[in-house]
């Protein structure tokens, strides 16, 4: 008879998809408790709402009659990647010799409770599709298991779907050039914020929310803010985002109509053309794949060629990972003209991929030529200055001696 598989990475695995269940909820009962107003509710009624809170951050969107809620909210989700990965590094106190497998069993554990929380939470006209809120469950409570395990006990190398050096290589240099446009699209919502500060004030006074809604209106507009910074992305890449019907926001110009009275939304311009150098953003995807290609490094491939390859390879994964987020970032925010916000959904993704792949190539091939002049370049000393010294010293004894 064979012996017994040894399995170690199931306990830790259901423990932190179940402790992270349990932490995600105590965080949101907090949250619809402040933002209700500490107003009387029956026990069954505060459990529902704390469910759909939790499953809503997730991503699963909720249903409620003929409104419908289908954008992920990402700094909600974020914040669930976070409740995750500080679970898992709590729980797992020892390295994971099956690190994938420990993902993959927490992911799903994860995904199995949200998939009944989901189905226990519906009554009447609202609830969440039950198949989303475990799929995107799933998603989350992987992510955060892999983060947490790899920071405390490293060994993230386990994760990776490949050997080839080349591709490794290629993702690790996308990820500064994805940081370069979302950290100019930051820039730019502070500067509209900064510039509408008195409006954002405006539409806070019009809402009125009160001691316990103020907080968390204010988490709110923190947590949509990376929503938002996705959509300016958006805008730098080409396609712009809309907000509702005939509302619109791009390069050329902002068609704005009704707009929802939520602070955040200050940052947007306002309507009619937008100048003229605004377009100079336009290249920042561009730059952000000459970042990710210069990442590349010269010394990895032999030859130009080779490492323009890798370098527009690098721009395109770069491409692909901001499309794929700028895509998920768009749903419905409410009935009618609100059906539809955000981005489309595919053509970020097909415009960031070529451009920066074409910006990952000039990366590669400027890294190249300068690693060659580097390797040219006169003898140097400790600091990294040319040898200049000789030519200028004055004769001394030993070099009389050489030259006799």
């Amino acid at each position: 008879m064979p012996p017994p598989v040894e399995t170690p990475y199931l306990r830790p695995a259901f423990l932190t998809a179940l402790l992270a269940a349990v932490l995600s909820l105590a965080v949101s009962a907090v949250f619809v408790v402040i933002a209700r107003g500490f107003a009387d509710f029956t026990l069954a009624s505060l459990l529902r709402s704390t469910v759909r809170t939790w499953l809503v951050a997730l991503g699963s969107g909720i249903d409620a009659g003929g409104v419908t809620f289908a954008l992920v909210p990402i700094g909600a989700t974020l914040v669930c990647v976070a409740l995750v990965a500080c679970t898992a590094a709590w729980v797992v106190t020892e390295p994971v010799q099956e690190l994938a497998a420990f993902t993959a069993t927490t992911a799903g554990a994860y995904g199995v409770i949200a998939g009944i929380a989901s189905a226990a939470s519906a009554s009447g006209d609202v609830h969440t599709p039950v198949v989303r809120a475990a799929f995107v469950a799933f998603v989350v409570g992987g992510i955060g298991a892999a983060l947490g395990a790899v920071r405390r006990h490293g060994g993230g190398d386990q994760l990776w779907f490949t050997a080839s050096e080349d591709v490794r290589l290629a993702t690790r240099a996308a990820v500064p050039g994805v940081l370069v446009v979302l950290t100019a699209a930051g820039v730019v919502v502070v500067v509209q914020l900064a510039r509408n500060i008195s409006r954002a004030g405006d539409l806070w006074a019009q809402l009125d929310p009160g001691r316990g809604g103020g907080i968390a209106l204010g988490v709110g507009c923190l947590l949509a803010a990376p929503t938002l910074l996705l959509w300016t992305a958006s805008v730098l890449i080409g396609p712009g985002f809309m907000l509702g019907t005939d509302t619109s926001v791009d390069l050329s110009g902002s068609q704005l109509g009704n707009v929802p009275g939520f602070p955040l939304l200050a940052a947007l311009p306002p309507p009619g053309e937008l100048p003229g150098w605004v377009f100079v953003l336009g290249l920042v995807p561009l730059l952000a794949g000459v970042v990710s290609g210069w990442r590349v490094g010269p010394g990895r491939r032999e030859g130009v060629l080779g490492r323009v390859a890798l370098g527009a390879a690098a721009g395109a994964v770069a491409g692909f990972m901001l499309g794929v987020l700028i895509g998920l970032s768009g749903g419905a925010v409410g009935p009618g003209r609100m059906a539809d916000a955000g981005p489309p959904t595919f053509t970020p993704l097909l415009l960031a991929v070529p451009v920066m792949a074409v910006g990952g190539a000039l990366g590669a091939a400027l890294a190249h030529y300068r690693g060659d002049r580097a390797s040219q370049s006169p003898d140097t000393s400790s600091t990294g200055r040319p040898r200049l010294w000789k030519r200028h010293q004055s004769p001394g004894a030993d070099r009389r001696v050489d030259e006799s």
